[in-house]
């Protein structure tokens, strides 16, 4: 039996290339196909929610929603990226279908296809396809960063609107986003008009210049922070309104910012981390800072041991804004699958309905944002609630999801007992009057800098009535 020679390392590295390139083509090709399937997927929606080309733009508007939910908790990821992806696939299977065969041939990646696709949106629909001929003509041969570049001179040149006007049109979109990050940090972006955004960075880049020529020239030590750190604290001190005098973290800025800080964590008695609404776990060290300086507290009282909430405490009287406070630190944010919108800024919505004989409680109560309320009650999704604040969703295609309240409620030896045995204070009766009867003494204190508002009036919101 002949055997075959062992490969020279540098043809066994040309080999393993080779695969990876195949590899990459089979990727391309299936994301291709994928792109063409949720096109197919979104041609069956209007069908399974029962709209035609003849009913009104509100329903039509509602079955997309739903499909975008539908695609989106299907592949989990966020709506916006299902939205994206069925809007590239209704372009890439119509007007743009050269691209479409150039990624199902292995010739551009799909980093190439939303750029083009993202550019040519701002081009008007008669110079798109003389755009996507020149944009793909080069293509191969360039990295993703390259195709953008050149694209985007190339659009600039071929657009017949002048690019004052389109400056001026753009600036309508300008915003200030954050967005969390790991360990306690976060990226806060703004979208500005290039000059201030040079500008801004020159100025930043003067104060750091300046702190460390004066740390270097004082004889005395000099600052440890990179020029980096320096420009980034110059730049949240100057927003925060903050001086070196100031201290508090936040400056003069006292916005409504809750923490949720176990007792021991306050006392140094633990490490347990707070939370940060909005956010998610923060450092003791932190949580402390911000309680120092909180101008009210609205407590929220918690088993030491599973963390189960006992009670809202007595700072609001009426039984609906106090059931509101719960719920919003239950739900964390809006209960649909995926969705990240803070609970302080949806309604909350009777998982059974008012008008069907749905109590207002807290097993029967969930936090939805205005989209997906809106979506709960004009299409096929529907939803289910357990007593911990599960909730079960039901796709219109019949598939299920599951969501969990960042804090679950989970009765300790019974359903409506206490850390001691006893049962937890009642509402108060009158909802004009503080409840009587005191927590129990094993229970945690939770802080929030700033008073929660009363949303009383968001227990029912105005869903109905909006298009």
């Amino acid at each position: 039996m002949t055997t075959l020679p062992a490969l020279s390392p540098q043809a066994a590295l040309d080999a393993e290339l080779s695969r990876i390139v195949e590899l990459d083509r089979v990727i391309r090709a299936a994301q291709a196909e994928q792109f063409r399937r949720i096109e197919a997927a979104r041609a069956l929606v209007a069908e399974v929610e029962g709209v035609t080309d003849a009913s009104p733009f509100v329903d039509r508007e509602f079955a997309m929603r739903a499909f975008v939910a539908e695609l989106g908790t299907t592949l989990v990821v966020h709506e916006a990226t299902a939205g994206r992806l069925i809007a590239d696939a209704r372009l890439l299977t119509g007007q743009f279908e050269a691209t479409l065969d150039a990624l199902a041939g292995g010739v551009v990646c799909v980093g190439r296809v939303r750029s083009l696709l993202e550019i040519a949106s701002t081009i008007p629909a008669e110079r798109a396809g003389e755009f996507e001929a020149l944009a793909l003509g080069r293509a191969p041969q360039e990295t993703p960063s390259a195709f953008r570049r050149r694209i985007r001179r190339l659009r600039d040149r071929i657009h017949p609107e002048p690019l004052a006007d389109r400056q001026q049109r753009a600036r309508g979109e300008r915003r200030v986003c954050f967005e969390p990050a790991e360990d306690g940090m976060g990226w806060l972006s703004l979208f500005l008009e290039a000059e201030r955004g040079i500008a801004i960075m020159a100025h930043l880049d003067a104060l750091a210049d300046a702190q460390q020529r004066a740390g270097s020239g004082s004889g005395g030590a000099s600052d440890p922070r990179t020029r980096a750190q320096l420009a980034l604290d110059f730049a949240a001190d100057l927003l925060l309104g903050r001086t070196a005098a100031d201290a508090s973290p936040l400056g003069v800025v006292t916005p409504k910012i809750y923490v949720t800080v176990p007792a021991l964590t306050l006392l140094g008695h633990t490490d347990q981390p707070a939370e940060l609404d909005g956010y998610g776990p923060i450092d003791d060290d932190t949580a402390r800072r911000l309680t120092a300086h909180a101008p009210s507290f609205h407590r929220i009282l918690t088993h030491p041991e599973t963390g189960a909430y006992l009670s809202y405490g007595r700072s609001t009287y009426r039984v609906p804004a106090d059931l509101a406070g719960y719920l919003r630190i239950r739900d964390g944010s809006c209960r649909f699958p995926g969705c990240s919108r803070r609970a302080n800024r949806a309604d909350i919505d009777h998982t059974t309905d008012w008008a069907t004989g749905g109590p207002t409680r807290h097993d029967n109560l969930a936090h939805l944002c205005r989209k997906h309320h809106r979506l709960k009650h004009h299409t096929g999704w529907r939803m289910t609630q357990t007593p911990n604040g599960d909730i079960r969703w039901t796709s219109p295609a019949g598939r299920e999801h599951h969501s969990t309240p960042t804090h679950p409620f989970a009765p300790m030896s019974g359903p409506h007992v206490n850390a001691e045995g006893s049962a937890p204070p009642s509402p108060p009766a009158d909802a004009t009057q503080p409840a009587s009867g005191t927590a129990s003494t094993s229970a945690t204190k939770s802080a929030a800098v700033g008073a929660p508002s009363d949303s009383s009036a968001e227990i029912e919101p105005p869903w109905a009535t909006a298009a």
